[in-house]
């Protein structure tokens, strides 16, 4: 399994050499083993990719994410036989309890509320609002008929980053938040489709026009990791190295169930439970811990 994620920040040629991703400035080159590589950005509107090269990358499940001319992600590559079994495992997908769905929902966003408490409890902020949060974790129904996550994300986003603050306003920490989302939601993507599922069926989220209900369904317990970055990282401005250090974020370890783990680990470990969930083959849950912090690149 790779580990490397490689950011294609600049104009060349992406082509492939004897199992090797080979990357041409001029007339200076350099490759870099397909093993080793775990995540692609293409970060850059004058990049030139070769067909067999992406080939290659979907055949080794590794994640390719696109970018636009602002170097913000806008998709995903997935291949259509990432699982050998695939017809088996989507119609396992079609076919999950509605019981089981909602059950499932239900445990997902008490682990996203309980990994606010913990960002707060981490950033040493109001212990009263977090006894609130905890209130509202105790009171979600399955499905969240209450919507329980709603009425917490507007109490943690203002104990967080201010209360003139608002999700849908356009600025910095916004523009931050969401492209650390697309960061992860990609990866979430890449093991959705490995293991054989589609993104489009969801367990919660069932828009019409959304490729990716259930990569946003899994989505909600990794937010916050996103979230306690942007807090110690963005003031007025939001730079391009901030969204290398956002991509890089994926190499960063977490606390789950006591040990670290790379984050892009946990998300595999954390899905493959959600699914086993829904197909009746577990009912354990990983639980991620925040209040022990969060290792980031270059830290101790």
């Amino acid at each position: 399994m790779g580990w490397k994620t490689i950011i294609i920040g600049s104009e060349c040629k992406v082509s492939l050499s004897e199992n090797r991703m080979k990357l041409t400035i001029g007339n200076e080159y350099h490759t870099v083993a397909l093993c080793d590589i775990d995540t692609v950005i293409f970060s850059h509107d004058r990049v030139v990719i070769t067909i067999p090269l992406l080939s290659k990358l979907i055949e080794h499940n590794i994640n390719v994410v696109i970018c636009d001319s602002h170097n913000d992600p806008i998709g995903v590559f997935q291949g259509f036989n990432g699982h050998s079994l695939a017809f088996k495992q989507l119609n396992k997908q079609i076919n999950w309890k509605i019981t089981r769905k909602k059950r499932l929902w239900k445990m997902i966003i008490e682990q996203k509320i309980e990994t606010e408490e913990d960002a707060l409890n981490y950033l040493q902020k109001d212990k009263a609002v977090q006894e609130t949060l905890k209130e509202y974790r105790n009171s979600v129904y399955n499905d969240d008929q209450t919507n329980r996550e709603s009425a917490s994300a507007r109490l943690y986003f203002r104990t967080l980053f201010g209360n003139e603050f608002h999700r849908d306003d356009s600025n910095v920490v916004n523009f931050a938040l969401n492209y650390g989302y697309k960061i992860i939601a990609s990866y979430i993507s890449k093991c959705i489709v490995s293991r054989g599922l589609v993104t489009q069926l969801g367990i919660h989220h069932i828009g019409e026009g959304n490729a990716f209900n259930l990569t946003y369904d899994f989505i909600e317990p990794f937010r916050a990791i996103v979230d306690i970055w942007v807090y110690f990282n963005i003031e007025d401005k939001f730079k391009s190295i901030h969204k290398t250090q956002l991509i890089e974020l994926l190499q960063c370890k977490i606390n789950v169930d006591g040990k670290w783990y790379r984050l892009s680990d946990a998300i595999e470990d954390i899905i493959d439970s959600y699914i086993g969930f829904l197909n009746e083959k577990t009912n354990e849950i990983p639980k991620i811990n925040l209040k022990e912090g969060i290792i980031f690149n270059g830290d101790d």
